[in-house]
Parts: structure tokens; C-alpha cells; sequence
């Protein structure tokens, strides 16, 4: 006996097996059997058919009228009607018989003269035209009898009977029998191994497991794939969603169910879940940006036998650490704010100090007084323009930051940008700057001083159709090599393990359908424009 797994093989076989057979057996049963039910009807219909036709033509020949106005039969009509009967296997018997009842023809030509056997005869009698059922002299038959009369008088002359023997009838339906139960056995025999091979290829595809068994570990997997913390998303080979798991529907905001038969693709592009059906290799840690969700995303294919059948996304949410380090970010640009001004505070404090030791009091107030108006009109010029208090704070500092490096930074007149912005989070809005601006004094400060012009240009102006921000630095520029390099995210022309600020400016574009545009030239300078619009929002 055998246990175990070859077991439970045996068990699913053996069930796919009988219920293939009966399958088999009731199918072709049941068609067999009204093939053969409308084929003896068919066979009934033409014999019926052949004899009417036939007696109907013999009763209309000039050969036939004249053998019953003569009361004999010549021999050019026997030598026909014997033709005829040879001709058609339908026809056995055609009788020629007068209104005495006495024979003109027979096929058997002893019995030519004697009386008419049957005693079915009676309507045909009084001109009438029907099929009967009887025993004649050569056996049991199935008639058909048709009155003969005379053209110019209409008196009835006589009736030719044509008919078939039961015996050739039954010998025709035993042949339809023979067919039938042979094309019986051929399909059978066609069938049960097909059977058997259909029992196998589902054995195999269900590995070998009962349908119990399946269904306990589908919901075993269910539960499984739920209480993961990753996002689990399946697709097939044409890229339509099989399977999603709580996880990933928290993750896409969507319930998993709206999104089965549906292509992965069409809902998420940033995923590029066609790229790994389309190439057949897998990408791990891909950083991806869903609405307002970071994610880490693994690409895996997945084959049997070296045939693609899908592929699988696993995501992970990032978003938490996106959002500290988004906040670090806005600390460190605070933080250099702050080092700026206390640096420029205590230069500021060491001249007013030098005045009052000189003895010069009077300068000194105005030494103070200018450095108040001033920092009033740098402080409401951006707080006029720029409403977004954040954003106000970080442009402060890079202002601070940027006297500190002795360049020159321009907010441009038309700038202009909401409390709130349609566009942006608070901590998108600052990202994005802060790191254009960043990038940009970098690049001027990397040049040396008396070089040519250190300044950095920002411009931001949003409205209800768009938000751009454009930054131009006189800094060392890029080759179109490198613009490229840029475009892809993670490249900095500043060494290694630099340009994360470029990957979440490419982060932030991604995530709210933004465009950006990069003109540079060697040895001139960068500008970068970032353009979001209603159309192309997420």
C-alpha cells in the first residue's frame, strides 16, 4: 500500500480517472444515441420517399396504361420494371395487379396471372394512394399503392403496389447499427486515454496534492501574505493584478478586490512592473515614490520550466524615513541659518564695539540703525513675496548663507508663492528648494574668488495652473554627459557618496508629476527649472 504523498496521487487520479469515463461514457452515449435516432428516421423517411416517388412514375408511364387496357404486360415493360428494381436497393417488389385483383407483373415472373396477395388492397380499390404494412407472397413488406387510370374516361384500370421487404429494411438499420457502435468504440477508444492523460496533467498541476489539501493551503497562504508588513503585488504575464495582499492595498490606498484584472501598469506606472516582464531580470531596492508614500520596491519574475509566467512586486513603506529625513533636512538648513546669522551678528557686534571704544557713540546708533532697516527690508521683501512661513525661513538662511560666502543671492521681483501651495506638502516645497538652492551655491562656491561672478538667482511663482521654480548659479556648469547623469538621480559632480540631494528632487517630481528642465554650460553656469501643472499632477 502505498502512503504519503504517492498516496494522495493515486486518490486524485483515480477520481480524475472515473470521472473522466463517466464523462466519456454519458457524452458519447447520449450523442451516439440521437445520431442514430435521427438516422433511422432519416432511413424510414427515404425508403417512404423512394417508393412513393417510384410507384408515382410507374403509375404515369404510356408502357404501364397500355399493359392494363391490353390486360397483359409487354416485354419491353417487364424488361424495364426488372431494371428498376435492380437499380434501387430501397425497391423489392413492384406489382402490377387489375381491378380483379389478378396480376400483369410481378418481380418473380411465375406469378404473373395469379391473384394479389396481401389483403391490403381495398382502398387502393377506390383511387386512393396510401402506405401499408403486409405479408405478400415473397414476405413481409412495407407497400406503397398507387391507382392506374385511364386518361380519357377516368376509370380506374388497375393499382401498382412498389414496395421494400422488412428483411432489406432491417438489414439497412443493422448496418446504421454496425457504424454507430463502431464510431462508438473509436471515440472511446480516443477518449479514455485522452481521459487518463487530462487525470494526469491535472495530478501534475495541482503537484500531486488533493483538492482538500489545496484549498487548506490557499487559506493557509492567504493568512500568510496578510500578516506580512510588505506589500505583496502578483501579476501575470500580460501584466493584468492576481493577487494583492492587505499590506499593499494599505500602502496604494486601494482595496485589494478593486484591483484584481486590472493592469498593474495602468494603475501604478512608477512600479515599472512591465519593464521586468519585458527583460526577465529582477531590480532590488528600487526607491519609487505612490502619492504620498516612499517606497522600497523589489521586481522579482517569476518562471516555471524557463517559461515567464508573471511577475511579483514586494514593497516596502519607506515613508516614515523619508519624512525624518526630509525633517533633518529642514533642521540642517535651520542650523545654517542660525550659524550664518550668529556669525554675522558677532561681526556686526565687533564693529559696533570698535565704534563705542573709539568714542564714536553717534556712528554707532547709525551703524544700528542701518543694520535694522536693512534686515527689515531683506525680511519683509521675502515675507511679502514668499507666505509660505517655511519656505520664508529656509530662503532667510540661504540668504544669510550665502553673504557668509560672499555670493551674491537674488530672489526675483516676480516671485511669488501662497501660504499654502496646490502643489506641494510644507515638506516637499522645501526639499525641493532647499536642495536647488544648496546644489547651486555649492557649484558657485566651488569656484575660486576673482573667477568671474558669484551669484545665485531663485525664482518661484505659483498660480492656479502652475508652480515653477527656476534656479541659476554662475558656477562651473556640466557637460551634456553629465546633465544626463543628473537626470537619472543619485549623480553629483561633488565625489562619492554626494548627490542625495538630486534624488529627492527627483523623488519629489516623481511623486507629484513634476518636469524639470536642466541648461548648462561648461565653464558659465546652470539653470534649473522644476514646472508642476494641473495636468500633470498625480
Amino acid at each position: 500500500m502505498k502512503t504519503g504523498k504517492n498516496a494522495r496521487v493515486m486518490l486524485l487520479s483515480q477520481k480524475l480517472m472515473l470521472g473522466s469515463v463517466i464523462l466519456v461514457f454519458l457524452t458519447i452515449g447520449f450523442t451516439i444515441v440521437m445520431v442514430l435516432r435521427l438516422n433511422l428516421k432519416l432511413q424510414s423517411h427515404r425508403i417512404e420517399t423512394t417508393l412513393h416517388d417510384l410507384g408515382e412514375m410507374v403509375a404515369a408511364n404510356p408502357l404501364v396504361i397500355q399493359a392494363f387496357k391490353e390486360d397483359q404486360s409487354s416485354e419491353e415493360l417487364i424488361l424495364y420494371l426488372d431494371n428498376l428494381i435492380k437499380g434501387l436497393r430501397d425497391v423489392d417488389v413492384i406489382t402490377l395487379a387489375d381491378m380483379r385483383l389478378r396480376r400483369l407483373y410481378h418481380v418473380n415472373r411465375s406469378r404473373i396471372g395469379e391473384n394479389f396477395v396481401g389483403g391490403d388492397e381495398e382502398r387502393v380499390l377506390r383511387g386512393e394512394r396510401y402506405f401499408s404494412r403486409a405479408v405478400g407472397s415473397l414476405g413481409d413488406q412495407k407497400r406503397y399503392f398507387v391507382p392506374v387510370f385511364d386518361a380519357e374516361t377516368r376509370k380506374e384500370l388497375g393499382f401498382i403496389v412498389v414496395a421494400s421487404l422488412m428483411t432489406n429494411i432491417a438489414s439497412q438499420r443493422w448496418e446504421i447499427y454496425e457504424a454507430h457502435f463502431s464510431t462508438f468504440l473509436l471515440i472511446l477508444a480516443i477518449g479514455l486515454p485522452a481521459a487518463w492523460l487530462t487525470a494526469r496533467g491535472i495530478k501534475k498541476s495541482l503537484l500531486g496534492y488533493e483538492p482538500e489539501q489545496l484549498s487548506k493551503f490557499f487559506l493557509e497562504r492567504d493568512e500568510v501574505l496578510n500578516s506580512l508588513e510588505e506589500g505583496i503585488v502578483a501579476v501575470d504575464a500580460a501584466g493584468y493584478i492576481t493577487l494583492v495582499n492587505k499590506a499593499a492595498g494599505t500602502m496604494l490606498h486601494i482595496v485589494p478586490e478593486d484591483l484584481r484584472v486590472r493592469l498593474l501598469d495602468d494603475i501604478y506606472p512608477q512600479i515599472r512592473i512591465g519593464e521586468t516582464l519585458a527583460s526577465g531580470e529582477p531590480l532590488y531596492n528600487n526607491g519609487i515614490i505612490l502619492g504620498d508614500v516612499n517606497i522600497l520596491c523589489n521586481r522579482i519574475p517569476i518562471r516555471e520550466n524557463g517559461t515567464l509566467l508573471g511577475a511579483v512586486a514586494i514593497l516596502r513603506n519607506r515613508t516614515e524615513l523619508t519624512r525624518m529625513a526630509e525633517e533633518l533636512t529642514g533642521v540642517n538648513h535651520m542650523i545654517d541659518a542660525l550659524r550664518s546669522n550668529s556669525h554675522e551678528f558677532m561681526n556686526k557686534m565687533q564693529v559696533i564695539l570698535g565704534l563705542l571704544r573709539i568714542g564714536e557713540p553717534e556712528e554707532a546708533e547709525r551703524y544700528i540703525t542701518g543694520i535694522a532697516r536693512e534686515q527689515s527690508d531683506v525680511i519683509a521683501a521675502v515675507l511679502q513675496k514668499i507666505r509660505n512661513k517655511n519656505l520664508g525661513a529656509l530662503l532667510l538662511g540661504k540668504m544669510s548663507h550665502c553673504r557668509e560666502l560672499d555670493i551674491e543671492f537674488n530672489l526675483v521681483g516676480s516671485s511669488s508663492v501662497p501660504a499654502v501651495s496646490q502643489f506641494l506638502s510644507g515638506d516637499a516645497f522645501v526639499t525641493l528648494v532647499g536642495n536647488l538652492v544648496e546644489n547651486a551655491i555649492e557649484a558657485v562656491n566651488s569656484k575660486a574668488k576673482g573667477e568671474g561672478d558669484r551669484e545665485v538667482s531663485l525664482l518661484i511663482h505659483e498660480d492656479e495652473r502652475s508652480l515653477m521654480v527656476t534656479v541659476d548659479d554662475t558656477g562651473e556648469g556640466m557637460t551634456p554627459e553629465e546633465i544626463e547623469h543628473v537626470r537619472q538621480g543619485g549623480y553629483s559632480s561633488k565625489g562619492r557618496h554626494r548627490g542625495t540631494g538630486m534624488r529627492l528632487i527627483r523623488s519629489v517630481l516623481e511623486s507629484n508629476g513634476g518636469e524639470m528642465q536642466i541648461d548648462s554650460e561648461k565653464g558659465a553656469g546652470t539653470s534649473i527649472t522644476v514646472c508642476f501643472t494641473r495636468e500633470g499632477k498625480l
